[in-house]
């Protein structure tokens, strides 16, 4: 919750910028849950929908069963246009037990982009 002055929540000092699509140097795909962490994955440059469809083939099923819930887990992950490709929404499909469809525009839920 916030406390504002009536009528002041656009003034300049009340609002925060975004980076949409920001440049970054260091890319990781990683997962977790309540029982542990999973894989950990280094990406040496950008990655288009084909290969954030290798990284989840490589790592999702290993890392749901090093974390020992391999039967009943989760995917979670943002609007980002190749999470949300055909492709890679096919593959989620018949590979994961559920998938958590992020909202547009949700605050960022993902602990590990910013550590």
């Amino acid at each position: 919750m916030v406390w504002r002055r009536l009528n002041t929540e656009l003034k300049l000092r009340n609002l925060s910028a975004t980076v949409k699509h920001g440049v970054g140097s260091n890319f990781v795909w990683g997962c977790m849950s309540s029982f542990g962490t999973g894989n950990l994955e280094l990406i040496d440059s950008k990655v288009n929908k084909y290969g954030y469809l290798d990284i989840l083939k490589r790592n999702i099923r290993q890392s749901a069963q090093k974390m020992g819930i391999l039967a009943n887990f989760k995917l979670y992950q943002d609007n980002d246009p190749k999470y949300t490709s055909h492709i890679c929404r096919l593959w989620a499909l018949y590979h994961c037990p559920m998938v958590i469809k992020a909202p547009a525009q949700s605050p960022d839920l993902n602990s590990i982009e910013h550590l």
